[in-house]
């Protein structure tokens, strides 16, 4: 090595030709399978996707009407007066009245039905019912056997409970 000189190659690494062209992504077919695998899990998960919502419906309504019910009851102790709710369809919504003023309302409530769907039912200024002793009413959604009751027992308190009344 003594007597020979060493030439190194300046040029730059960029404009030097490679042997080897190396490509970055994914080819065609690849992105093809991994769609068509997706299209598979998504229509096997569907339907339990669709299931939960329906429950998650069913839930989210009993709910706001249990605590309709208990916003009427707590507003008839309060206020020294009767409470009522205008119901012309629960479906559609419903309002709790004290003395003919809305404290509380829910809009409509799409793609459920209630059984019955217009009970009637009135707090007492003492916090118990005027009418709708011993009502029960049935949540359900459309097309799915999700289901949830609210019973008015006689003292005006509700009871949430799973399944149909």
């Amino acid at each position: 090595m003594l007597g020979r000189t060493m030439i190194m190659d300046t040029t730059n690494v960029r404009e030097r030709p490679s042997a080897q062209v190396s490509s970055a992504g994914f080819s065609l077919v690849e992105l093809m399978i991994a769609v068509a695998v997706l299209a598979i899990l998504a229509a096997i998960g569907y339907p339990s996707f669709q299931d939960l919502l329906a429950s998650q419906r069913v839930r989210a309504a009993s709910s706001a009407l249990y605590d309709s019910m208990l916003v009427a009851r707590s507003e008839a102790l309060q206020r020294n007066a009767n409470a009522t709710f205008v119901i012309a369809d629960l479906a559609t919504g419903w309002s709790v009245q004290v003395g003919g003023n809305d404290v509380h309302a829910q809009s409509a409530l799409p793609g459920l039905s209630f059984n019955p769907s217009a009970p009637a039912i009135a707090y007492g200024p003492t916090g118990r019912l005027i009418t709708g002793a011993n009502t029960a009413i049935t949540v359900s959604a459309s097309g799915t056997s999700t289901q949830r009751c609210i019973r008015l027992d006689t003292t005006g308190r509700p009871r949430l409970s799973e399944g149909a009344c």
